[in-house]
Formats: structure tokens, C-alpha cells, sequence
């Protein structure tokens, strides 16, 4: 079958989906060689006359954001081999999934949606802080790709699309997927950065109920409900979910934009500190909870006793040896180091101060921690694998003397180390990877400066003191109490505090 060619450039190969924009497809971009998305927009967009300035005019704008959250739009044009014009956008090319495919398949776990709303959120503030607002979230508009990143599709087709239906009709409502649009879309009123805030609520509602917080018959019934009703909690259809998770939902689905979040940074930093707060318990009547019977016999429960105001609110300790099997580049990085130590450890490449026991020591305590901390692990077996490369190394003042060059260069590796391990010790998400590059900058900086019969006694106090020292921090991370169960539980308060606090929201 001969493949389409648009603008004698993009040669479409095979169709990927369609809405109600247009149609995406998986093309081939002739000059470059390269693959791309390509969204052909309906034809009968073109024949309003200020449509296709206002496309490429947001488009353009849409193409300056360079962030891994958003999709970089490469090209914009109008392709008229048909006989009438079809405007395109060119975009990249992102393997993966829509969300809303990945909802086709079930619920996600609590923390993946989480996860999701938050990484939606980050792309948001980096397009929000370039003066784009998005105008149409919603899951088939965000992709999921195999590693677990998130991608934000279309930007600057809404507001295209919205400025063209507001010129023909006087409103803004032709534009938008009904069950996202926030209250002043509707109304045709202006729109900023909160709207798309709205439009996270409704996905991250989706995400954990597997439907948005609006339903009706028809579109005009989604549309009232969302000017005038209140959606119920997410936990109502999904019991368990923490209450300050719904705290931040009911608060991005606020009908005037006044009252929901600031900007996206600020609620992203509400979510992370509502995803480190306790579930709520699900609770099941049985024949051992007195309340049960009495339920059954027509008793009325009493009332629940009001707090005491006295003792504050206990903090919930979380559990420090929790096992979480969630795969990681972070993780690949520390189980590759574990298999390096374990080859270093039989190969016999340092035969002094018993490092072959070291070295297999460290490469079965990193694939136990690993269990537990990635960046630990990283912290543990990546020693022994720096310690040997720098033994072979030939940064070495045995070799090269006191020249000024090696000095200099062999000062900037141990400046450099102190950096990264500033950066290992502190970043608890990602430290591993400051930590790798620790072993290599500060092992090779150790080897130039002293000599053979301290070299390796220095190593070994290096391991034990960096594992302690990172196995410390970590621990003090995994038993801080989550900032969100610090205040009473039932207090209404507690999540927007934490989000009015952006720094108050850091994760444990």
C-alpha cells in the first residue's frame, strides 16, 4: 500500500488513533530520517480563514518547552496535495500508550496514579512558567510510555481551536472533552493555568476510580454538573484512598479559580504530601465489632466522642524495613553494580587486604539492600568496582610524579566527589547516581595522592563510613513521620496547608 506523503516531507505509515481534533498517525520525516507523530487536523478547520495563522502561531510557541514531561512539537503546516487544505503537526514520536488506553485495562494501583497526576503536574509548570496553558488534559491527551515517564500531547491545539470557536459562536464551549472542562470554559469566560489545574482533578479522579468526577446522559448534563454540583470523594468509590488525596481533588475541582491551588507546583507539592499520608481504614462490620450488631438491630451508633484538645495528635510512624519491588533505572544501576563486585570479587584484580571478600561482601549486602533502598545499594557495591578501576588507572603519582597538571586535575576529582556525595546523601529519589559517580571521582583522586600502604586501609574506612552514613539517612527518611498526618485526623485543613507550604511538602 503507498503511504501518504504530507508537505513532501512526512510520509505517514500507519494510523495510531482518532478524536475528535483529527487523526494521529506514525510517520516517517523524509529530511531527517526520523519517526514522528503527525496529527492531521479536519480540512474544513482550514477553510475559516484565521484558523491556520492561530494554529501555527501556538504552535510555535508550544515548540520553545523542552521538558521530558512534554512532547516537542517539531514542525507545523498545511498540506493541500488533495485538492483542499489539511493542516498538520508534527510532534514526537512517543512509544507508548494514552491513558486512556491504560484505563481500559483496569484501575491503577493508588500510587501510580498518584505518581501520574504529579509528573502531569511538573509538565504543567514548566509550560504554565512560558505563559501556555494547555486547556484540554485529559487522558488521551497524556501518554504513558514503557519506563513509567508521562507525556503531554497537544499543546497549543486547544487554545487554536477555542479562539476560532469563540470568534463563530461567542463562547469557548465547542473546544474540550465535557467530562474536563472547568467551569469557565463552559461559561466562556477567560481561562489561565488554573483551568488545566481543574482538568488534573478530574484525571487524577479518573485515575484512581476509573471514571472523571462528572457522569450524565448527555454532554449538557456533564456540563451543568460541573457549574453547579459537587462531585462526591474519590474515596467513595474507592475506599482506602488517604483523605488528604481527596482533599486535593475536591480542591483542584473548585468552581471558582480563586480558590483552587496557585499554580501546579503547589499542588503537585499538596499530592506528594498527600501520598505520604496513612489510607484510611476500610472498615467491615463482623461479629467481633459490637457496632456491627447493633447496626443490625436497628441501635443507632452513637456519636463519636469530641477530641481532646490536650495531647497533640500522635504522628504515625511509618514501618523502616518496608520491601517495595518497583523497577528503577536507579535500581538497574545498583543490580549492575552488584554483578560487577561479584566478578571483581573472583577475579582476584586487587590481591591485597583481602578485597576479594570485600568486594563479594558488598555485592551481596548491595543485592539485599536493594530490596530496600536502591540508592543504599548503589552506595555499597559501587566501592569495590571504582576502587579497582582506579587501581588500573593511570592517575598515579607513583608514575607521574608531583607535575602541576595531574595535581590540579586530581584536586578537581576530590571537589567533584564531595559534590556528588553531597548530592547522594541528601536527593532520596535519585542519590544513587551521585553516589556511582562519588566512588569513581573520589577512589581516582584517593589513588593519585597517597601511597600503596594506605591506599586500600582508606577504602575500607571510605565503604564502611559512606554506607553508614547514606544507611542513616535513609533510615531517618523512611521513619519521618508523613507531614500530612501531623495534624488531627478529620481536620479539614490539613491538606491545604501542606500545599499553601511547597517546602513544608518535601517526600519522605
Amino acid at each position: 500500500m503507498e503511504h501518504r506523503i504530507l508537505g513532501e516531507r512526512y510520509e505517514l505509515v500507519e494510523q495510531l488513533g482518532q478524536g475528535g481534533m483529527g487523526t494521529v498517525h506514525r510517520a516517517v520525516d523524509r529530511r531527517l530520517r526520523r519517526t514522528v507523530a503527525v496529527k492531521t487536523l479536519s480540512a474544513e478547520l482550514a477553510l475559516q480563514p484565521e484558523f491556520l495563522a492561530r494554529f501555527q502561531r501556538e504552535a510555535h510557541a508550544a515548540a520553545a518547552l523542552n521538558h521530558p514531561g512534554v512532547a516537542t512539537v517539531h514542525d507545523v503546516g498545511e498540506d493541500a496535495g488533495g485538492g483542499s487544505a489539511e493542516p498538520y503537526l508534527v510532534m514526537e514520536y512517543v512509544p507508548g500508550r494514552t491513558l486512556s488506553q491504560v484505563l481500559a485495562d483496569g484501575l491503577l494501583p493508588v500510587p501510580q496514579a498518584v505518581d501520574i497526576a504529579g509528573q502531569v503536574l511538573e509538565a504543567l509548570e514548566h509550560s504554565h512558567r512560558h505563559a501556555i496553558v494547555h486547556r484540554d488534559i485529559k487522558p488521551a491527551n497524556v501518554m504513558l510510555t514503557a519506563t513509567g515517564r508521562v507525556k503531554v500531547v497537544d499543546f497549543g491545539i486547544a487554545k487554536a481551536l477555542s479562539e476560532v470557536a469563540t470568534r463563530l459562536t461567542g463562547t469557548g464551549v465547542a473546544v474540550g472533552t465535557p467530562a474536563y472542562l472547568a467551569p469557565e470554559q463552559i461559561n466562556g469566560a477567560e481561562t489561565d493555568h488554573r483551568t488545566d489545574l481543574y482538568a488534573v482533578g478530574c484525571l487524577l479522579h479518573e485515575l484512581l476510580t476509573g471514571r472523571p468526577p462528572y457522569t450524565g446522559d448527555s454532554p449538557f448534563s456533564v456540563m451543568h454538573q460541573h457549574l453547579a454540583a459537587v462531585p462526591p470523594p474519590a474515596s467513595a468509590l474507592r475506599p482506602g484512598l488517604p483523605p488528604a488525596v481527596d482533599e486535593v481533588i475536591r480542591r483542584a475541582l473548585l468552581k471558582n479559580r480563586a480558590d483552587r491551588f496557585a499554580d501546579a507546583s503547589a499542588m503537585k507539592a499538596a499530592l506528594d504530601a498527600a501520598a505520604e499520608a496513612p489510607a484510611a481504614p476500610v472498615r467491615t462490620p463482623t461479629a467481633l465489632d459490637p457496632r456491627a450488631g447493633a447496626a443490625a438491630a436497628g441501635v443507632p451508633e452513637p456519636s463519636p466522642a469530641p477530641p481532646r484538645s490536650e495531647p497533640a495528635a500522635r504522628a504515625v510512624r511509618r514501618w523502616p524495613a518496608r520491601v517495595v519491588f518497583r523497577p528503577t533505572a536507579e535500581g538497574a544501576v545498583a543490580l549492575l553494580g552488584c554483578v560487577l563486585a561479584l566478578v571483581i570479587s573472583r577475579s582476584e584484580v586487587i590481591e591485597v587486604g583481602r578485597f576479594s571478600h570485600v568486594a563479594l561482601g558488598a555485592a551481596v549486602a548491595g543485592a539485599v539492600l536493594l530490596l530496600w533502598s536502591a540508592r543504599l545499594a548503589c552506595a555499597v557495591v559501587w566501592g569495590p568496582v571504582a576502587e579497582a578501576v582506579a587501581v588500573w588507572s593511570e592517575l598515579s603519582r607513583g608514575y607521574l610524579g608531583w607535575d602541576t597538571r595531574y595535581v590540579v586535575i586530581a584536586l578537581l576529582l576530590g571537589a567533584v566527589a564531595a559534590l556528588c556525595f553531597a548530592a547522594g546523601y541528601r536527593d532520596e529519589h535519585s542519590g544513587g547516581f551521585a553516589l556511582v559517580a562519588f566512588w569513581f571521582t573520589g577512589l581516582t583522586s584517593v589513588w593519585f595522592f597517597l601511597d600503596d600502604l594506605n591506599k586500600i586501609g582508606v577504602f575500607y574506612v571510605l565503604l564502611l563510613g559512606v554506607t553508614l552514613a547514606v544507611g542513616a539517612q535513609v533510615l531517618k527518611a523512611r521513619t519521618r513521620p508523613p507531614r500530612a498526618a501531623a495534624a488531627p485526623r478529620g481536620t479539614a485543613d490539613a491538606a491545604p496547608a501542606a500545599a499553601a507550604r511547597p517546602g513544608a511538602a518535601a517526600r519522605g
